[in-house]
């Protein structure tokens, strides 16, 4: 895949991230600046970790500052709207999916452009898609979404591997890119509109005496 399909990946990945992050921001009733950094390290935080860990330097946002003003112009816009709109209450969740499914796959393809095998790209997709959303809300006191009983890092694995299979299979880039992401975009949509999850581990013990 091209590395400007990578960057379209990237971009539109950081749009949604971060409206969903300057809308769980928002519900915490943060003013205008809190909204700002909790949208930022939402929509960098899973590609800077995602390059660190890969050596890839300087991180893509250094490397290319539209990023930031991508994430800051994208969290405005989710801010004006929500204080002049009344937005649906599932809006955040859609925005985290739709990242979700983006960046998964940005980041399978940068790991997979720096020369890492199928295991390692489909790790560094997963660390690239869930990382941010857990980074915004531990700073806004919720359970990360990752931790819910909802489908979500399940979705990103599944998607993932969907698109290195169908790479495998010489399937073309393109209609891959699209089967997997929609792959994780349907499971996470099923998981938030239908309540579809993993089973909870479900662990009981005796007291002794």
């Amino acid at each position: 895949m091209s590395s400007s399909m990578i960057v379209f990946l990237d971009f539109f990945g950081i749009a949604v991230f971060a409206m969903s992050g300057a809308l769980t921001a928002g519900q915490k009733r943060l003013d205008i600046f809190g909204v700002m950094v909790v949208a930022l390290i939402t929509c960098l935080g899973g590609g800077t970790l995602r390059d660190v860990i890969l050596g890839a330097q300087p991180v893509v946002w250094v490397a290319n500052t539209a990023y930031l003003y991508v994430g800051l112009g994208s969290a405005l816009l989710a801010f004006v709207l929500a204080r002049f709109w009344h937005l649906p209450l599932r809006s955040l969740e859609v925005c985290d999916a739709i990242g979700l499914a983006f960046f998964t796959l940005a980041g399978i393809q940068k790991a997979q452009m720096l020369g890492h095998g199928a295991d390692i790209a489909l790790l560094m997709g997963l660390m690239t898609g869930v990382a941010g959303g857990i980074l915004r809300d531990v700073l806004c006191n919720e359970i990360p979404l990752i931790f819910h009983r909802e489908i979500y890092a399940t979705a990103a694995l599944a998607g993932g591997g969907l698109f290195l299979l169908l790479q495998a299979l010489a399937v073309d880039g393109g209609l891959a890119l699209l089967l997997g992401m929609a792959t994780i975009l349907l499971l996470r949509l099923t998981g938030i509109f239908l309540g579809l999850s993993l089973p909870p581990f479900l662990f009981s013990y005796r007291r002794s005496g």
